[in-house]
């Protein structure tokens, strides 16, 4: 059969579709991008946010009405909250998230079938040997679940409560041959990657220490951490280990503290510029993304006004916004002080147009200096990737596929326009 994996939500996921995908070609199918027409559309969801279960839904509408053939079968974090649910908009299948480590054996079939109980076992089997899509970076999957409570998140619970470790030579291997395929860049993600080798033993700084040790022309990546999470011994590793880059996504969600504590996020917004801090002292450009909720259930103007100045101070790279969404099961969706959709949506716009200022304001910190970008794609002679600091690149020459060192001449909306740095040399002599 020919099938089609479309893919919604994190990076984990992403690592997940890549997965699913190997099992289903070794198992004798035939994976087609999702542009293609195909026999089976296997939809990856997400369950973070209403919108993320909305565009989940409209995609399988979408599907039966292009083409009423074709089986839907949706995988992942949205039947394990709600299974039936995606039976209402069409799939045929409906699976969970452990069920996606085994899709070969449920693809042929119609039905519900979602496990809400969660192994390690079930986990360390988990390995890839192609980067997900066509990047040149491939994400590695290290932890799953989140034994963390906070009051609006719905995906410890669809992901389960226990955290799984995969174990530190598994991890290497895994690594080993996504670098023999020719992958310049390793992403390291977990669903709480802050809490690996909780149930093992293991600590993430020997994780690290292990893939300073590969040989090869190659950078590792931290995908997303939590603050409370970020030690001493995790600042340790960005001085420590060359082969990690100065980048990280550090959820902040808030910058009130009694906000903090109605979420249940375990640290104040001076805690968590401490940590900025001490990530600065190693790097004054070190390169910080992050997530905040709008609208939280009793936010008022002034938590939100501590929230503008947290993102004004610590002159993220990037922010990530959503609006309070409440989940089912979660105790956030309980919580009185509901604030209006249109407060919700006036907050939001005013977050963005910080959110953008201060965006510019650190790319614009990086003209003139030499940055390392992993080529990612060529079109018309112009080459796209990202730098050490996940900032985005355009420039003349360079090869899909390997590193170019660059000088950054100047922003656009979303990233920086570069020279190769020999070629910035020669024209400015």
């Amino acid at each position: 059969m020919k099938i089609a994996i479309i893919t919604f939500g994190c990076k984990v996921n992403q690592y997940e579709s890549e997965y699913m995908a190997e099992r289903l070609e070794k198992s004798g199918h035939l994976v087609v991008p999702p542009q293609f027409k195909a026999d089976v559309y296997v939809v990856n969801s997400c369950a973070v946010t209403k919108v993320a279960e909305r565009k989940v839904q409209n995609r399988i509408r979408r599907i039966k009405r292009e083409n009423p053939s074709a089986k839907v079968v949706v995988a992942g974090c949205y039947p394990q909250l709600n299974p039936l649910d995606p039976k209402k908009y069409g799939a045929d299948l409906v699976i969970g998230n452990k069920e996606k480590k085994e899709i070969e054996k449920y693809v042929d079939l119609s039905g519900v079938f979602v496990d809400r109980s969660y192994w390690l076992k079930d986990f360390e089997i988990e390995s890839v040997e192609n980067g997900y899509d066509t990047m040149k970076r491939a994400y590695v999957k290290v932890e799953d679940g989140c034994d963390r409570s906070c009051t609006y998140c719905a995906i410890r619970l669809a992901r389960g409560t226990k955290v799984r470790s995969k174990p530190i030579d598994i991890v290497v291997q895994e690594v080993k041959r996504l670098l023999e395929s020719g992958y310049g860049e390793i992403v390291i993600t977990g669903i709480n990657l802050g809490r690996y080798g909780v149930d093992s033993g293991e600590k993430l700084y020997d994780l690290m220490k292990s893939l300073e040790k590969m040989k090869g022309d190659f950078r590792v990546r931290l995908s997303s951490m939590n603050p409370e999470d970020v030690d001493e011994e995790v600042i340790k590793m960005f001085k420590d280990f060359g082969k990690l880059v100065n980048h990280l996504h550090l959820s902040a969600q808030s910058g009130s503290d009694r906000i903090l504590r109605k979420m249940r996020r375990n640290y104040t917004h001076e805690e968590y510029l401490r940590i900025v801090e001490h990530l600065r002292e190693i790097d004054p450009l070190f390169s910080i993304t992050t997530d905040i909720i709008v609208g939280f259930p009793g936010e008022t103007d002034l938590d939100f006004d501590q929230t503008l100045k947290l993102v004004e101070k610590v002159a993220f790279s990037r922010v990530h916004a959503f609006r309070f969404s409440p989940r089912p099961g979660t105790l956030a969706a309980k919580m009185e002080g509901k604030v209006p959709g249109d407060v919700k949506r006036s907050r939001m716009m005013e977050l963005e147009k910080i959110a953008r200022s201060v965006s510019e304001s650190y790319r614009k910190s990086l003209v003139g200096k030499k940055l390392r970008v992993l080529v990612e794609k060529v079109e018309n002679e112009i080459s796209f990737g990202h730098d050490e600091y996940y900032v985005l690149h355009e420039f003349s020459g360079g090869e899909e596929g390997r590193f170019s060192e660059v000088v950054a001449l100047s922003t656009t909306d979303q990233g920086m326009v570069s020279k190769v740095a020999d070629r910035y040399k020669w024209e400015a002599i």
